[in-house]
């Protein structure tokens, strides 16, 4: 294949590893928790799980075999993030304020009586 059509067909890998990335993070990690989630983390995880598959993807192409220290390497690179991804993702899940409590709540309500006017006056 050429080498043009090529550096193409990897960036449009990369474009869809970007959003196939961040609609399984929300789906698996959960809205709420990535809600709370500084940017900075959810940009740093996406991009550099993205560029790795992208990698991973080359060392794959250009050696002809799925096993090489090349590819085995950058598997490894996708396995480590996606581990470190989990881990921040669980910190912020711990965050989450899912609204149920504990304790039980009790309403108490309070009835003013307003004196009646005019009668007996």
């Amino acid at each position: 294949m050429n080498d043009k059509l090529l550096r193409l067909a990897y960036a449009f890998e990369f474009l869809l590893a970007i959003v196939a990335i961040f609609t399984a993070w929300s789906e698996i990690g959960g809205q709420g928790a990535l809600d709370l989630m500084h940017w900075g983390w959810k940009l740093g995880f996406s991009l550099v799980l993205a560029w790795a598959i992208v990698a991973y993807t080359i060392a794959i192409c250009d050696s002809g075999s799925w096993w090489t220290l090349r590819s085995a390497r950058w598997l490894a690179a996708i396995v480590v993030t996606v581990v470190a991804m989990g881990i921040v993702t669980y910190f912020y899940a711990l965050q989450v304020d899912t609204g149920e409590s504990d304790e039980s709540t009790t309403i108490s309500r309070t009835v003013h009586v307003l004196p009646q006017c005019g009668k007996g006056a």
